[in-house]
């Protein structure tokens, strides 16, 4: 036997005699004694045998300890490439419109924003690509995105309902979801969504009514603020769970708390959860130095889950296979035009396209692999990720950012890992200790 070269221990602040252990690769988390601790180390270090039977079968059940054989970055390869090749579902990321009533001051699509509506023949298309793999998927996924993809809820509609009685014909499970600014989430269209089983909803507060209009007004310069939180508050009862992200750098954090307050006040919580997202200056569309590095948000973050008492067991680590759409088969972002991307970040730029409705591969197939074939498993090559004892967690990162470059790339546990499973292992027990003693 020998130790997981993805084992974590840290201090249990409550009780001074025990240590949180976690493991990376199976995502367990325990408690364990700061004496058994020590004899897991004289094994790991001087190779003392675990004379505790038992403990030894926890710490395999963990995977804290694992057999002499075992090479983690295989299992960890095999994992990646079987979620990434995996062909029983089908993940669709649609933009019925190029268009946008906003012009929000970070927007990295804001160069490509135009009138621009999916046609006809476009929308044929992709009911043609869902047909297409209909006999053999288990389960279709479909995000609305844009531009406003509410600008064009007739397309929305009519794409839906061609996938909705496809599924049904198929014995298909079918969900969708939408990322709207919210100007539009009017009473009529959130019963409309309803209908479309779309199932969750993400907008975007980006602080107060004073900084929100500043940084996402409307094409005119008018605030949103306002119609954005009254058609929350006014159609709360029908709407679907909502995801309701603060875009945040170092100009508008301080106000971030506000939003949190607003949502509490207006009694949205049951409805609403809110959560930070990272300004990210893609192609420099955005002033850089305003935006936080991974480091800073992921501690800023913590503190804000804290400060505001948002339930922090959401922010349990998970295991990742492959990361996103960007690295998998069976995931495509299709634009307006009928343009096919690997990255919704890459919408409307043509270096960026992998192809069409038409022609599913094209002459920027170079584009497509390097999306796909990326190995952070790999420890011939120079690649940090795979010495990483947080690679279970993290797959490499975002593909956007490596293919661009970016550096600030690794996952947020990298910083802040120890404060968020203090807090869940706390809970955690507590919880099992209330079971216990009914």
């Amino acid at each position: 036997m020998k130790p997981s070269n993805y084992n974590f221990f840290f201090p249990y602040e409550p009780d001074d005699s025990k240590l949180i252990a976690y493991n990376s690769f199976s995502n367990s988390l325990a408690l364990m004694d700061k004496s058994q601790h020590s004899t897991f180390e004289r094994f790991c270090k001087e190779g003392v045998e675990i004379a505790d039977d038992e403990f030894v079968e926890q710490l395999e059940f963990g995977c804290f300890l694992i057999e002499d054989d075992v090479n983690e970055l295989d299992r960890l390869r095999f994992r990646m490439l079987r979620s990434r090749y995996n062909t029983d579902y089908l993940s669709l990321t649609i933009a019925p419109t190029a268009d946008c009533n906003f012009r929000c001051a970070y927007c990295y699509e804001k160069d490509v924003i135009k009138p621009t509506y999916m046609s006809e023949e476009v929308q044929k298309g992709v009911v043609e690509l869902v047909k297409s793999c209909a006999k053999t998927i288990s389960s279709l996924s479909v995000t609305w995105y844009g531009g406003e993809p509410l600008m064009a809820i007739d397309i929305v509609e009519k794409l839906s309902r061609e996938f909705m009685e496809i599924c049904a014909e198929n014995n298909i499970e079918y969900g969708a979801s939408m990322v709207t600014n919210g100007y539009f989430l009017t009473k009529s269209n959130v019963e409309l969504l309803n209908d479309l089983k779309v199932g969750h909803i993400q907008v975007t507060i980006d602080g107060n009514k004073e900084v929100h209009d500043k940084r996402r007004p409307l094409a005119g310069g008018v605030g949103t603020f306002d119609t954005i939180m009254a058609n929350l508050t006014d159609n709360i009862d029908i709407l679907p769970p909502v995801g309701l992200r603060i875009n945040v750098d170092k100009d508008n954090l301080p106000t971030a708390a506000d939003v949190a307050k607003i949502v509490k006040d207006k009694g949205l919580g049951d409805k609403v959860s809110v959560h930070l997202g990272k300004v990210l200056s893609f192609d420099n569309v955005y002033d850089g130095s305003k935006c936080f590095n991974m480091c800073d948000f992921s501690q800023e973050e913590f503190g804000y889950y804290k400060e505001t008492g948002v339930d922090l067991t959401w922010r349990y680590p998970r295991t990742v296979q492959n990361v996103c759409a960007a690295d998998s088969v069976s995931a495509h972002i299709i634009g307006a035009d009928g343009k096919l991307y690997k990255c919704w970040s890459d919408i409307g730029d043509s270096k960026k396209c992998v192809g069409s409705l038409s022609e599913r591969l094209d002459s920027n197939e170079d584009v497509f692999f390097n999306y796909m074939l990326f190995d952070p498993t790999d420890i011939t090559t120079n690649n940090m990720c795979a010495k990483c004892n947080l690679l279970p967690v993290c797959m490499g990162g975002c593909p956007y950012k490596r293919l661009s470059d970016d550096k600030d790339n690794c996952t947020i546990y990298k910083f802040v890992l120890q404060d968020y499973l203090s807090v869940i292992a706390e809970k955690l027990k507590i919880q099992r200790d209330e079971v216990a003693e009914k």
